[in-house]
């Protein structure tokens, strides 16, 4: 059983602020043995933080959170970008085209480009049931509820952007800690997501990074 948080952003999402490399010290000094820095619409920050954390004891898998038409879709274990402004169709086609997992992260969240606000028949590998940006969990609520009605595969992760909340939330995965065999867990459903909602200050961090300083804190 191993614990990753798999949707963290770094300074390469244009609205966070931690290198690649202080994640990978941050999952380390949390006990975390896995992440996936998954940033918007360009896998820089998931390539640097391959190289970062060789040695560390933390793997780290391949991702990218990419635009769609119609909403947010986290890829895991993907190698090469995939173009954002596809429809939500194709962009999972991609995915699948290079044995990756098409992830929805917030799927409820209207102001965060959740991808089930408008579209839900989308043959997605699993949907982030804990996302630990919330304030009283409502939108959480709902996506568990969806999972379970469809008998989706359960996420939990800390979309964090700010290094501070790296590791608020996340998930376990019954698997060995290697990239491939944690896709591997999460392709058949052995998750369990954990944790708790990102820190109330850092949360006013991120309403003052968006209002006061022009950056769209997605």
């Amino acid at each position: 059983m191993i614990k990753i948080d798999p949707h963290i952003h770094s300074q390469y999402s244009g609205d966070a602020r931690g290198t690649p490399a202080e994640i990978i010290r941050r999952a380390s000094s949390i006990g975390l043995d896995a992440v996936a820095v998954a940033d918007h619409n360009t896998m820089r920050g998931s390539e640097l933080a391959v190289k970062e954390a060789s040695g560390s004891g933390i793997t780290v898998v391949p991702a990218v959170e990419i635009s769609t038409s119609g909403g947010h879709i986290v890829a895991l274990g993907i190698q090469e970008e995939i173009p954002k402004g596809l429809s939500p169709g194709e962009t999972v086609d991609e995915i699948h085209s290079q044995a990756g997992l098409a992830v929805v992260p917030h799927p409820f969240v209207r102001y965060r480009q959740g991808l089930f606000v408008n579209e839900r028949n989308i043959p997605v590998d699993a949907i982030e049931t804990l996302n630990s940006r919330y304030i009283i969990g409502y939108s959480n609520w709902r996506s568990r509820k969806f999972a379970a009605e469809r008998g989706l595969t359960q996420i939990g992760a800390s979309d964090a952007h700010f290094v501070e909340a790296v590791g608020s939330c996340f998930t376990y995965v019954e698997s060995d800690n290697s990239a491939d065999d944690i896709i591997e867990g999460i392709r058949r459903g052995r998750t369990m997501p954990e944790g708790n909602r990102t820190p109330l200050p850092l949360i006013i961090r991120e309403v003052i990074n968006k209002k006061v300083m022009g950056r769209r804190v997605i």
